[in-house]
Protein backbone atom coordinates (compact mmCIF):
# COMPACT_ATOMS: atom_id res chain seq x y z
CA UNK A 1 0.00 0.00 0.00
CA UNK A 2 2.70 2.41 0.10
CA UNK A 3 2.47 5.29 -2.90
CA UNK A 4 5.24 4.88 -5.29
CA UNK A 5 6.47 7.89 -7.22
CA UNK A 6 8.01 10.91 -7.36
CA UNK A 7 8.09 13.11 -4.64
CA UNK A 8 10.51 16.34 -3.76
CA UNK A 9 12.22 16.47 -0.70
CA UNK A 10 13.72 19.91 0.65
CA UNK A 11 17.05 19.60 2.72
CA UNK A 12 17.04 22.35 4.64
CA UNK A 13 20.81 24.24 5.74
CA UNK A 14 21.41 21.90 8.65
CA UNK A 15 22.45 19.10 5.59
CA UNK A 16 19.41 16.74 6.26
CA UNK A 17 16.23 16.03 6.35
CA UNK A 18 13.97 12.95 7.06
CA UNK A 19 10.62 12.11 5.45
CA UNK A 20 8.46 8.33 5.76
CA UNK A 21 6.55 6.30 3.44
CA UNK A 22 3.31 4.60 4.91
CA UNK A 23 2.43 1.49 4.18
CA UNK A 24 -0.93 -0.74 5.33
CA UNK A 25 -1.81 -3.37 7.06
CA UNK A 26 -3.87 -5.85 5.85
CA UNK A 27 -5.22 -9.17 6.58
CA UNK A 28 -3.47 -11.55 3.57
CA UNK A 29 -0.87 -13.87 4.41
CA UNK A 30 1.58 -12.88 2.11
CA UNK A 31 5.42 -12.60 1.50
CA UNK A 32 7.69 -10.23 3.43
CA UNK A 33 8.67 -7.04 1.17
CA UNK A 34 10.47 -3.74 0.82
CA UNK A 35 10.08 -0.17 -0.04
CA UNK A 36 12.58 1.90 -1.59
CA UNK A 37 13.88 5.26 -1.86
CA UNK A 38 16.12 6.30 -5.29
CA UNK A 39 17.32 9.95 -5.39
CA UNK A 40 16.93 11.35 -8.97
CA UNK A 41 19.08 13.70 -10.84
CA UNK A 42 17.97 17.44 -10.61
CA UNK A 43 19.33 21.24 -10.73
CA UNK A 44 22.23 22.37 -8.10
CA UNK A 45 23.06 18.81 -6.91
CA UNK A 46 24.80 15.42 -7.79
CA UNK A 47 23.64 12.15 -6.28
CA UNK A 48 25.72 10.28 -4.46
CA UNK A 49 27.34 7.04 -6.38
CA UNK A 50 27.69 4.76 -3.91
CA UNK A 51 24.08 6.02 -1.25
CA UNK A 52 21.92 6.92 -4.17
CA UNK A 53 19.23 4.39 -2.84
CA UNK A 54 18.24 3.08 0.17
CA UNK A 55 15.54 0.53 0.92
CA UNK A 56 13.39 -0.42 4.07
CA UNK A 57 12.74 -4.02 4.85
CA UNK A 58 8.61 -4.22 5.10
CA UNK A 59 7.57 -7.75 7.00
CA UNK A 60 3.97 -9.10 6.23
CA UNK A 61 2.22 -10.11 9.93
CA UNK A 62 -0.46 -12.22 9.14
CA UNK A 63 -0.70 -16.12 10.28
CA UNK A 64 -0.74 -18.41 6.87
CA UNK A 65 -4.22 -20.28 5.94
CA UNK A 66 -4.93 -22.76 8.27
CA UNK A 67 -3.71 -26.31 6.17
CA UNK A 68 -6.98 -29.00 6.68
CA UNK A 69 -5.48 -32.49 6.86
CA UNK A 70 -7.05 -35.02 4.16
CA UNK A 71 -8.24 -38.10 5.60
CA UNK A 72 -7.66 -41.40 3.86
CA UNK A 73 -8.18 -45.29 4.53
CA UNK A 74 -6.04 -48.55 3.27
CA UNK A 75 -6.48 -51.79 3.61
CA UNK A 76 -4.92 -54.91 4.89
CA UNK A 77 -4.41 -58.35 3.57
CA UNK A 78 -7.14 -60.34 3.01
CA UNK A 79 -8.60 -62.82 5.80
CA UNK A 80 -10.50 -65.64 6.45
CA UNK A 81 -13.04 -65.46 8.35
CA UNK A 82 -12.70 -65.74 12.36
CA UNK A 83 -9.94 -63.38 11.69
CA UNK A 84 -9.82 -59.35 12.08
CA UNK A 85 -9.56 -57.34 8.88
CA UNK A 86 -6.90 -54.32 9.10
CA UNK A 87 -7.34 -50.46 7.97
CA UNK A 88 -4.65 -47.58 8.56
CA UNK A 89 -6.58 -44.28 8.31
CA UNK A 90 -4.02 -41.46 7.47
CA UNK A 91 -3.83 -37.72 7.67
CA UNK A 92 -1.85 -35.44 5.24
CA UNK A 93 -0.16 -33.30 6.39
CA UNK A 94 0.09 -34.42 9.45
CA UNK A 95 -2.18 -32.76 12.21
CA UNK A 96 -0.85 -30.59 15.26
CA UNK A 97 -2.68 -32.22 17.24
CA UNK A 98 -4.82 -35.75 17.72
CA UNK A 99 -7.43 -35.77 15.08
CA UNK A 100 -10.70 -37.75 15.78
CA UNK A 101 -12.10 -39.23 12.33
CA UNK A 102 -14.82 -40.72 11.64
CA UNK A 103 -15.67 -43.84 9.79
CA UNK A 104 -18.08 -46.30 9.08
CA UNK A 105 -18.08 -50.41 8.80
CA UNK A 106 -19.99 -52.45 6.57
CA UNK A 107 -19.62 -56.00 5.36
CA UNK A 108 -20.68 -58.23 2.62
CA UNK A 109 -21.56 -61.81 3.88
CA UNK A 110 -22.72 -62.58 7.18
CA UNK A 111 -19.31 -62.80 9.09
CA UNK A 112 -20.29 -61.16 12.22
CA UNK A 113 -18.35 -57.80 11.45
CA UNK A 114 -19.97 -54.62 13.65
CA UNK A 115 -20.83 -52.58 10.92
CA UNK A 116 -21.63 -49.00 11.53
CA UNK A 117 -20.00 -45.76 12.69
CA UNK A 118 -17.13 -45.60 14.94
CA UNK A 119 -14.44 -43.06 15.88
CA UNK A 120 -10.37 -43.34 15.08
CA UNK A 121 -7.69 -40.87 16.56
CA UNK A 122 -5.11 -40.14 14.13
CA UNK A 123 -2.13 -39.43 16.45
CA UNK A 124 0.14 -36.53 15.17
CA UNK A 125 2.58 -39.05 13.24
CA UNK A 126 -0.29 -39.21 10.92
CA UNK A 127 -1.70 -42.46 10.75
CA UNK A 128 -3.57 -45.14 13.02
CA UNK A 129 -4.44 -48.78 12.56
CA UNK A 130 -7.64 -50.51 13.54
CA UNK A 131 -9.02 -53.93 13.47
CA UNK A 132 -12.60 -55.04 13.02
CA UNK A 133 -13.18 -58.42 14.04
CA UNK A 134 -15.01 -61.08 12.03
CA UNK A 135 -16.63 -64.67 13.63
CA UNK A 136 -15.82 -67.76 12.24
CA UNK A 137 -18.88 -70.61 12.37
CA UNK A 138 -19.59 -73.98 10.35
CA UNK A 139 -22.34 -72.80 8.13
CA UNK A 140 -20.67 -72.98 4.19
CA UNK A 141 -21.24 -69.67 2.66
CA UNK A 142 -19.75 -67.52 -0.21
CA UNK A 143 -17.01 -65.47 0.45
CA UNK A 144 -17.16 -61.74 2.04
CA UNK A 145 -15.61 -58.90 2.69
CA UNK A 146 -15.63 -55.74 4.92
CA UNK A 147 -15.36 -52.44 4.45
CA UNK A 148 -14.66 -49.31 6.01
CA UNK A 149 -15.31 -45.42 4.59
CA UNK A 150 -14.13 -42.48 6.02
CA UNK A 151 -17.18 -39.79 7.00
CA UNK A 152 -17.02 -36.05 6.61
CA UNK A 153 -16.25 -34.59 10.13
CA UNK A 154 -15.05 -31.57 11.40
CA UNK A 155 -11.45 -30.82 11.08
CA UNK A 156 -10.12 -32.94 8.15
CA UNK A 157 -11.22 -33.19 4.36
CA UNK A 158 -12.27 -36.70 3.02
CA UNK A 159 -9.64 -38.15 0.24
CA UNK A 160 -11.52 -38.01 -2.93
CA UNK A 161 -9.86 -41.28 -4.48
CA UNK A 162 -8.71 -43.25 -1.27
CA UNK A 163 -11.37 -42.43 1.20
CA UNK A 164 -12.82 -45.95 1.10
CA UNK A 165 -10.98 -49.71 1.53
CA UNK A 166 -12.11 -53.47 1.48
CA UNK A 167 -10.63 -56.28 2.94
CA UNK A 168 -11.57 -60.11 1.27
CA UNK A 169 -13.09 -62.30 4.17
CA UNK A 170 -12.93 -66.32 2.59
CA UNK A 171 -15.07 -68.77 4.30
CA UNK A 172 -13.50 -71.71 5.51
CA UNK A 173 -16.18 -74.22 5.52
CA UNK A 174 -16.31 -77.55 3.18
CA UNK A 175 -19.71 -77.72 1.63
CA UNK A 176 -22.37 -80.47 3.51
CA UNK A 177 -21.74 -83.78 2.10
CA UNK A 178 -25.17 -85.49 1.00
CA UNK A 179 -25.19 -89.07 2.52
CA UNK A 180 -26.62 -91.43 -0.42
CA UNK A 181 -29.53 -93.49 0.78
CA UNK A 182 -28.53 -97.38 -0.82
CA UNK A 183 -32.56 -97.72 -1.29
CA UNK A 184 -32.70 -94.70 -3.84
CA UNK A 185 -29.78 -95.58 -5.93
CA UNK A 186 -29.98 -96.90 -9.32
CA UNK A 187 -30.04 -100.99 -10.10
CA UNK A 188 -26.53 -99.74 -12.35
CA UNK A 189 -24.55 -102.86 -13.29
CA UNK A 190 -20.76 -102.50 -13.59
CA UNK A 191 -18.93 -102.01 -16.95
CA UNK A 192 -15.96 -103.94 -16.86
CA UNK A 193 -12.65 -101.48 -17.26
CA UNK A 194 -10.23 -102.12 -20.47
CA UNK A 195 -7.93 -99.73 -19.33
CA UNK A 196 -5.85 -99.70 -16.11
CA UNK A 197 -5.84 -97.00 -14.21
CA UNK A 198 -3.58 -95.12 -12.11
CA UNK A 199 -4.65 -94.08 -8.62
CA UNK A 200 -5.23 -90.03 -8.47
CA UNK A 201 -3.12 -89.56 -5.43
CA UNK A 202 -3.18 -85.99 -4.67
CA UNK A 203 -5.28 -84.90 -7.40
CA UNK A 204 -8.73 -84.88 -8.05
CA UNK A 205 -10.19 -87.11 -11.02
CA UNK A 206 -11.94 -85.75 -14.04
CA UNK A 207 -15.34 -86.81 -14.51
CA UNK A 208 -16.47 -87.95 -17.84
CA UNK A 209 -19.13 -88.79 -19.59
CA UNK A 210 -19.10 -90.88 -23.57
CA UNK A 211 -21.37 -89.53 -26.30
CA UNK A 212 -22.94 -93.04 -27.33
CA UNK A 213 -25.08 -93.99 -30.65
CA UNK A 214 -28.20 -94.89 -31.11
CA UNK A 215 -31.60 -95.25 -33.59
CA UNK A 216 -34.28 -93.30 -32.79
CA UNK A 217 -36.26 -96.12 -33.34
CA UNK A 218 -34.49 -97.51 -29.91
CA UNK A 219 -35.69 -97.69 -26.33
CA UNK A 220 -33.40 -97.11 -24.57
CA UNK A 221 -29.59 -95.70 -24.75
CA UNK A 222 -26.91 -96.30 -22.62
CA UNK A 223 -24.15 -93.50 -21.58
CA UNK A 224 -20.84 -94.69 -19.63
CA UNK A 225 -19.92 -92.39 -16.66
CA UNK A 226 -16.35 -92.67 -15.27
CA UNK A 227 -13.22 -91.55 -13.86
CA UNK A 228 -9.84 -91.26 -15.43
CA UNK A 229 -7.84 -92.44 -12.10
CA UNK A 230 -8.78 -94.08 -9.38
CA UNK A 231 -10.22 -92.20 -6.62
CA UNK A 232 -9.00 -92.27 -2.85
CA UNK A 233 -12.59 -92.88 -1.54
CA UNK A 234 -16.32 -93.31 -3.01
CA UNK A 235 -17.74 -90.12 -5.32
CA UNK A 236 -21.38 -88.73 -5.23
CA UNK A 237 -22.48 -87.94 -8.80
CA UNK A 238 -26.10 -86.82 -9.47
CA UNK A 239 -27.00 -86.76 -13.08
CA UNK A 240 -29.70 -85.93 -14.91
CA UNK A 241 -30.88 -86.61 -18.81
CA UNK A 242 -30.97 -83.70 -20.91
CA UNK A 243 -34.15 -83.50 -23.72
CA UNK A 244 -34.21 -80.39 -26.26
CA UNK A 245 -32.02 -78.54 -23.22
CA UNK A 246 -34.72 -79.42 -20.37
CA UNK A 247 -33.42 -81.35 -17.23
CA UNK A 248 -35.32 -84.47 -16.39
CA UNK A 249 -35.06 -86.50 -13.22
CA UNK A 250 -31.82 -86.92 -11.28
CA UNK A 251 -30.22 -89.97 -11.41
CA UNK A 252 -27.41 -90.98 -8.47
CA UNK A 253 -24.45 -92.72 -9.45
CA UNK A 254 -21.47 -93.39 -6.59
CA UNK A 255 -18.02 -94.36 -8.61
CA UNK A 256 -15.44 -95.83 -5.84
CA UNK A 257 -12.00 -97.47 -6.27
CA UNK A 258 -13.60 -100.61 -6.39
CA UNK A 259 -15.90 -99.07 -9.06
CA UNK A 260 -14.40 -96.08 -11.67
CA UNK A 261 -17.07 -96.36 -14.12
CA UNK A 262 -21.02 -97.21 -14.15
CA UNK A 263 -23.49 -97.49 -17.16
CA UNK A 264 -26.60 -94.89 -17.12
CA UNK A 265 -29.55 -96.20 -19.17
CA UNK A 266 -31.55 -93.27 -20.40
CA UNK A 267 -35.25 -94.04 -22.08
CA UNK A 268 -35.26 -92.30 -26.09
CA UNK A 269 -38.35 -90.29 -26.87
CA UNK A 270 -39.38 -87.91 -29.54
CA UNK A 271 -36.69 -85.30 -28.40
CA UNK A 272 -34.57 -83.77 -30.97
CA UNK A 273 -31.42 -83.65 -28.31
CA UNK A 274 -30.50 -86.36 -25.80
CA UNK A 275 -28.14 -85.52 -23.71
CA UNK A 276 -26.85 -86.74 -19.70
CA UNK A 277 -25.59 -84.01 -17.41
CA UNK A 278 -23.61 -83.83 -14.33
CA UNK A 279 -26.07 -81.69 -11.77
CA UNK A 280 -23.55 -81.98 -8.95
CA UNK A 281 -20.25 -84.17 -8.49
CA UNK A 282 -18.27 -82.30 -5.17
CA UNK A 283 -15.35 -84.71 -5.48
CA UNK A 284 -14.26 -84.45 -9.20
CA UNK A 285 -11.88 -81.49 -11.05
CA UNK A 286 -14.34 -80.26 -13.48
CA UNK A 287 -17.04 -79.43 -11.45
CA UNK A 288 -18.41 -77.45 -14.04
CA UNK A 289 -20.87 -78.70 -16.90
CA UNK A 290 -20.07 -82.20 -18.41
CA UNK A 291 -22.16 -83.60 -20.74
CA UNK A 292 -22.26 -86.06 -23.19
CA UNK A 293 -24.94 -86.10 -26.47
CA UNK A 294 -26.77 -88.81 -27.95
CA UNK A 295 -25.35 -89.38 -31.61
CA UNK A 296 -28.26 -90.10 -33.65
CA UNK A 297 -27.46 -92.64 -36.49
CA UNK A 298 -30.84 -92.13 -38.44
Amino acid sequence: GAATGTRTVTIPTSGSATFTVATTGDQADEPDGSVSVAVSAGSGYTVSSSQGSATVAVADDDDPPVVVPVVSVSAGSGVVEGGSASFTVSASPVPSAPLSVTVSVSQSGDYGATAGSRTVTVPASGSVTFTVATTGDQADEPDGSVSVAVSAGSGYAVSSSQGSATVAVTDDDDPPVVEPDEQDEPDVPDVPEEVVLAACGDRKPTLLIDSPEASRGDATVDFEVSVDCIPGGSLIILLAPVRDGLLGQNILVVLSPEKTSATVTVAVGSETQLGLTRVWAPGVANRNETTGNVDYTD
